[in-house]
């Protein structure tokens, strides 16, 4: 006798259709936390999430092979382990736009990642050396921003302890060849290093500010100028190095891929087309449906049709 889903259960399922859709969008980084109960469905969610993880290793860092610490963000905590101050990152990453003091860090982090803080924060107080760990920061959106966290005692008075929890993001640098006899001189190699390293830095720029337009797919794009404020470098560098990469403009990417996953939940779901257009980000309807025209040759409506007539 089958079981019927509950509404729990059924909530769980379209999250993990809503993470399929984000994979087939591209973005190798959307993760579904289990929710413990270890069923089929538990089981889906974490081979999905280990499918996104080889994919993800795959295309972006499997060429990779020294890795350089990138700050990310900084909380001060005390003893209690509410949040008494951070840096602007914390708002900027997470997208928080409410102010975070003397909350507990537990109300920052997954549900999975705040057993493992309570886990190392206890071996942590034994032993000061074990100070490394990863975990998930909870974003406003609701999904989750991995970071390699580092913890340490504050010095000052001990009847107030405080600790600071630095994350950061691991950068890497590209292999060099490490067989000098294909080099002629020290001055070809050194010209050699830095051009490789310049195309790393580059393109590690670059697959990143393309998974930030993945993640932002329900939403406008801020100015380049902007973009280039959050990913450390110039509005000029980022529009013509991501042309020359990816062959199209910053803008004109976040468009396809929105058009691209309207497309997806048009042809694979019964949402209203005025729900998906929101979804995707889009407020006015018609700047939606002539942008999913040009992109298919078809209005939204026409376009489920003609999938619900071809599997009719």
């Amino acid at each position: 006798m089958k079981r019927e889903l509950d509404s729990l259960d059924k909530a769980r399922i379209h999250m993990l259709y809503q993470q399929i859709i984000e994979i087939a969008c591209g973005n190798f980084m959307y993760r579904l936390e289990p929710s413990g109960k270890r069923d089929y469905i538990d089981t889906i969610a974490v081979l999905l999430n280990m499918m996104s993880e080889e994919i993800y290793h795959f295309c972006f860092e499997a060429e990779h092979k020294q890795e350089e610490q990138h700050f990310q963000m900084a909380l001060i905590l005390d003893n209690d382990l509410n949040v008494v101050s951070y840096t602007s990152g914390l708002l900027n990453i997470l997208k928080w736009d409410e102010n975070v003091l003397n909350i507990h860090i537990s109300n920052l982090l997954s549900k999975n990642s705040k057993a493992i803080f309570d886990e190392h924060f206890r071996s942590f107080k034994e032993d000061l050396e074990n100070n490394f760990f990863v975990i998930d920061f909870l974003t406003a959106e609701n999904s989750y921003y991995r970071s390699h966290c580092r913890l340490e005692r504050m010095v000052g008075n001990t009847q107030n302890e405080l600790f600071l929890m630095t994350a950061f993001k691991n950068l890497y640098k590209y292999a060099q060849k490490e067989n000098q006899d294909d080099f002629k001189n020290d001055a070809t190699n050194d010209r050699a290093r830095s051009t490789n390293n310049g195309s790393a830095t580059t393109k590690l720029l670059l697959r990143n500010v393309r998974l930030y337009i993945l993640r932002n797919l329900h939403t406008s794009l801020p100015s380049l100028r902007e973009l280039g404020l959050i990913h450390q470098t110039n509005k000029t560098k980022l529009k013509e190095e991501f042309k020359k990469m990816y062959g199209t403009t910053i803008h004109r990417f976040h468009m396809e891929k929105r058009i691209e996953k309207a497309g997806l939940l048009i042809r694979n779901t019964e949402l209203p087309i005025s729900e998906i257009t929101q979804k995707c980000g889009f407020k006015d309807h018609s700047h939606f449906s002539k942008n999913f025209k040009l992109q298919f040759g078809q209005t939204p409506t026409q376009h489920r049709r003609l999938h619900l007539g071809s599997v009719s």
